[in-house]
């Protein structure tokens, strides 16, 4: 298996914290290496499936970068995982999320990751809202007309930019 299909294959894991566990054990290149090739597919891959919760600026800025996310980029990356994971286990991964952060970046970046996941929590819940409130009879004028489909995408965005940009 080449770096590049492992890099591939492990993109597609939406859990960060995991990838260690996916790593095949008959590779025996570098992990950093096959990490620093699936970080951009992984953030190209979570924005277009609306997976990552930041501010539309900031996507923008992640695409003319090729999806590779500076310092700033990466701790809001980190606070959307914090605020869009599953709530039943969301105690547990926090843990492991907040452990591997602290030993990896140290307390000041965990600390701003922390404060940053508040900002992308909320607008996670607005965004929920938003598509929970919508009855079967609007979500198909949604899906199926360019009116309302961009109404939609602007509430979507508004809730998008209550996250700072820096």
């Amino acid at each position: 298996m080449s770096i590049h299909e492992i890099a591939r294959d492990i993109s597609k894991i939406d859990e960060l914290e995991t990838w260690n566990e996916h790593f095949p054990n008959s590779y025996l290149g570098s992990r950093k290496a096959v990490f620093e090739l699936a970080q951009p597919l992984w953030v190209d891959r979570m924005i277009s499936q609306q997976k990552l919760i930041l501010h539309p600026n900031v996507i923008k800025q992640l695409q003319t970068q090729s999806f590779y996310p500076n310092d700033i980029q990466n701790r809001m990356i980190w606070a959307s995982v914090l605020a869009t994971a599953d709530p039943v286990n969301s105690k547990q991964r926090f843990a492991v999320i907040k452990k591997r952060l602290l030993i990896k970046y140290g307390r000041d970046w965990w600390e701003d990751v922390f404060k940053r996941k508040n900002n992308a929590w909320a607008a996670k819940e607005r965004i929920r809202k938003k598509t929970n409130s919508n009855g079967t009879g609007l979500s198909t004028l949604i899906n199926n007309t360019i009116l309302f489909g961009n109404i939609y995408q602007s509430e979507i965005d508004s809730a998008l930019r209550m996250i700072p940009e820096v």
